[in-house]
């Protein structure tokens, strides 16, 4: 048998949008990216997670033209109340002694104009979850990110 399989699954698209075409022999899903910025404040989604056991995110993230030293980095923060949120974080122990970090997932991009495909599955035990990223090391032409998500639980 395989992994996991929850009876509740509901998609989400986070940045970007998905939509079908209103008319058409064949219906095809469209998705639209959206531009990145250098800073997280501009590239926040919230998502009502309360409920659900696990979240996959799945992304593409393509590079702007001409850049070849941007990356995409991703944090999640979790919050009870949709007020307060709180970094998600990893641990690092050093002779007895565990410091926290902030957890940020890093795509870096290599080429410019290049699409990069990844996906990442995040257990929850929050209400709800931030979701924020942004784009460094771009000079002049910012990348597009289209990220879904699919919310899984009992």
């Amino acid at each position: 048998m395989g992994g996991l399989v929850y009876p509740v699954s509901t998609p989400v698209a986070i940045f970007g949008t998905k939509t079908l075409p209103t008319s058409g022999a064949v219906p095809t899903v469209i998705a639209t990216s959206a531009t990145l910025t250098n800073a997280y404040t501009g590239n926040v989604k919230v998502l009502t997670t309360g409920g659900y056991s696990e979240l996959v995110v799945m992304w593409k993230y393509t590079t702007g033209s001409g850049e070849s030293a941007s990356s995409l980095n991703i944090q999640l923060l979790g919050s009870n109340d949709n007020n307060n949120f709180y970094f998600l974080t990893n641990e690092s122990a050093t002779t007895g002694t565990s410091t926290l970090y902030t957890r940020t997932f890093n795509t870096g991009g290599g080429s410019a104009a290049t699409a990069y495909s990844q996906s990442y599955r995040i257990d929850i035990s929050y209400k709800f979850m931030k979701i924020q990223v942004e784009e460094t090391g771009v000079s002049t032409n910012y990348g597009t990110l289209f990220m879904e998500g699919t919310l899984a639980g009992y």
